[in-house]
């Protein structure tokens, strides 16, 4: 399920109610009912452990690393349409041995900008997963950095809210799979089809109760930082 490695499951009550709504996921595939009693058991499950903006120091808060991750994103995407890729790049700061050359090299230097935390692994790995998968969709069909810049700054806001989203959903599984993959294993299903399934779900559900929402918000604005900050926390609020 995702990419990130297997994580072992804290043993509370809570983790175990989520455990349990796996297993009805797992067993009655594409019910969309036992998919959002996941998402509620997995939110109660987090907790306390649930990023919400502001300090960044330490901690193992679930959201945090993703936030720094798409944060990253949207900066570089901002960069680009008010400096061209040139001097999106030159922001990053980096020496000119080291400056991306091809959209494969730019995808690992802005994935790169998502820095490990010792105390937060897990998330970290599910951040980075989820922006590479990202940026290489969002890149798949271009064979330069000008074609990069060429996508960049034509993309309208509908489209860059779409990826803010599919990052979202690409991270939430991430983080979830790297949790429950031994366990789906166990129940002799697959990984990634019950997370494609997942998937599905919560982008058409992220569409539906987050769209109009986001369409008036400009993401490159302060008010847009802040509320990019915290997406992940409103996401699982959700289903409280």
């Amino acid at each position: 399920m995702g990419t990130s490695q297997s994580h072992s499951l804290k043993t509370t009550p809570q983790w175990s109610a989520a455990k349990k709504a796996m297993t009805s996921v797992i067993k009655d595939h594409g019910n969309a009912q036992k998919q959002s009693r996941l998402m509620t058991a997995f939110g109660t499950a987090v907790g306390d452990g649930l990023y919400r903006g502001g300090n960044r120091g330490g901690g193992g808060s679930f959201g945090q690393a993703g936030s720094r991750a798409l944060g990253n994103v949207v900066q570089f995407i901002s960069d680009v349409r008010s400096l061209g890729i040139g001097g999106a790049i030159d922001s990053l700061g980096l020496p000119q041995e080291e400056q991306p050359q091809t959209p494969r090299e730019l995808i690992r230097v802005i994935c790169g900008l998502t820095s490990a935390d010792s105390d937060a692994l897990h998330d970290d790995e599910a951040a980075v997963e989820a922006q590479e998968k990202l940026l290489s969709m969002i890149f798949e069909q271009c064979d330069s950095l000008a074609d990069i810049e060429t996508l960049l700054q034509q993309a309208d806001e509908d489209t860059i809210d779409g990826w803010i989203l599919d990052f979202e959903v690409e991270y939430i599984m991430e983080y979830m799979g790297g949790l429950f993959q031994s366990h789906i294993f166990d129940k002799n299903a697959t990984p990634e089809t019950v997370c494609n399934e997942i998937k599905q779900w919560l982008r058409s559900e992220l569409d539906n109760r987050l769209a109009d929402e986001m369409h008036h918000i400009n993401v490159f604005s302060p008010e847009g930082k802040a509320y990019i900050d915290t997406l992940t926390a409103r996401i699982l609020d959700i289903w409280q």
